[in-house]
């Protein structure tokens, strides 16, 4: 005999007025009762298994929130997270069932949708990390970082010595502030870390930027239609740093040859065509990036572009770098290195040079050393993302001083994005009008 069937047993045995049973009990069925228990489940369980797992009750969401940001109740309830929702009630344990209250067909409890728990809670970190002005920190921007720690320790007059070289007081400030990011990030060995960044770190320019970015975002978007994995809208925005030139600079880039180094999924070759280029040489050396790049480039029915995995640097050579196959699973990758000066000898290149754009991973400086014969005698207009290494942000603009005194130096984070505080400071090398 079951504990259930017992307990029946042991409640029908029992004189009547043994036990006053109050109206509301004799109300009370057992679907109802269940119906009620389940409902104070749900309300328990709506973010996690066990309502302690996540914004439990109001006391402790209140204590993890004070030991976590230094925020109490009051600003709590002020911010645009919602309060935790109220402890439940404790359950009351359901009557026996006896033969006097048995139902033929009991009322199924409601199953929890996981997909929509799901969703509540990425919800609720999403708004926690706006909030509180957080984001988490991928590996490469924290190996960034301590490279550039590194050299400044072993430098530290390196960053007074750039400074006089640059062409404006905000290129000097876009490069103290890159570098004062770089001195929040941690160290790489944290992995998946949460970074709290201030909004000071957001400038009222890159502010504006943003503002002006999200109304042209509808044209961006209409540019990228394609097999893109990855949309990056600032890149049509700033045209590598095009967009921050005099008029008279960039009209001399038309009919001129172009080499766009680090091609990705054709972005940049897109954004450079604008410029009525006579010839793009696009070069990329990931298996996994280049079916994206010949795509999108055949979808903007870009006709003068010619794209080739290759690997950009100043020797020739292989090399063996991480990679993703067609089909996006993690590779090796062997990739052809050669020379922008090599490349131009043996594919007997004919035109006037007028544009190296470079975004190569850390790799700029030796893309620039590689290309001296054509720098010194087109003195093209150049434009390299600096922020992967110090090598880049403190040797190329000395380097090209010394090959063409000519040459005004211009410094510009081409991302406006307040959610992306350190990424895409581009160097600009230019002949002034």
């Amino acid at each position: 005999m079951t504990e259930e069937e017992q307990a029946a047993v042991n409640a029908e045995n029992q004189p009547e007025n043994t036990v006053a049973e109050s109206p509301a009990a004799e109300k009370q069925s057992e679907p109802a009762a269940a119906a009620e228990a389940d409902a104070a489940e749900t309300d328990a369980n709506n973010f996690g298994e066990d309502a302690s797992d996540n914004f439990g009750g109001e006391a402790e969401a209140a204590a993890g929130f004070e030991d976590n940001f230094g925020l109490g109740e009051q600003q709590l309830s002020a911010g645009t997270i919602p309060s935790p929702p109220p402890a439940p009630k404790k359950k009351e344990p359901a009557p026996p069932v006896t033969p006097r209250n048995r139902e033929p067909d009991a009322i199924a409890a409601p199953k929890r949708d996981e997909n929509r728990l799901q969703d509540t809670r990425k919800s609720r970190e999403d708004q926690l990390f706006e909030q509180f002005q957080l984001m988490r920190v991928p590996q490469k921007s924290c190996e960034y970082a301590m490279r550039f720690r590194t050299l400044l320790t072993q430098r530290p007059d390196a960053l007074e010595k750039l400074e006089p070289m640059l062409c404006d007081e905000a290129s000097v400030e876009a490069v103290r502030l890159g570098i004062r990011r770089l001195g929040a990030f941690p160290s790489p060995e944290f992995r998946n870390i949460v970074f709290y960044y201030p909004a000071g770190m957001a400038t009222e320019p890159e502010r504006k930027d943003w503002d002006a970015h999200l109304k042209k975002y509808p044209e961006y978007a209409e540019l990228a239609k394609g097999k893109y994995p990855y949309f990056d809208p600032p890149q049509f925005f700033y045209r590598h740093g095009a967009i921050f030139l005099d008029k008279a600079v960039t009209d001399r880039l038309e009919g001129g040859v172009f080499y766009q180094c680090g091609a990705f999924c054709g972005a940049s070759v897109i954004v450079m065509n604008q410029y009525k280029p006579e010839k793009i040489y696009a070069f990329e050396p990931s298996v996994g990036n280049t079916q994206f790049l010949q795509a999108n480039v055949a979808h903007a029915g870009i006709k003068n572009a010619e794209l080739y995995r290759l690997c950009i640097a100043d020797r020739e050579g292989k090399v063996v770098m991480p990679d993703r196959d067609r089909e996006g699973k993690p590779c090796k990758t062997e990739a052809p290195v050669a020379s922008l000066d090599i490349f131009e000898q043996k594919k007997t290149v004919k035109g006037r040079v007028a544009w190296i754009q470079a975004d190569v991973n850390g790799m700029g400086l030796r893309v620039i050393r590689g290309a001296e014969k054509m720098i010194r005698r087109d003195k093209p207009l150049i434009s390299v993302a600096i922020y992967h290494s110090p090598e880049e942000m403190f040797g190329i603009v000395p380097l090209l001083r010394e090959w063409a005194p000519e040459y005004k130096f211009m410094v510009r984070r081409c991302q406006c994005n307040p959610r992306i505080p350190y990424t895409e400071i581009t160097l600009i090398a230019y002949i002034p009008s």
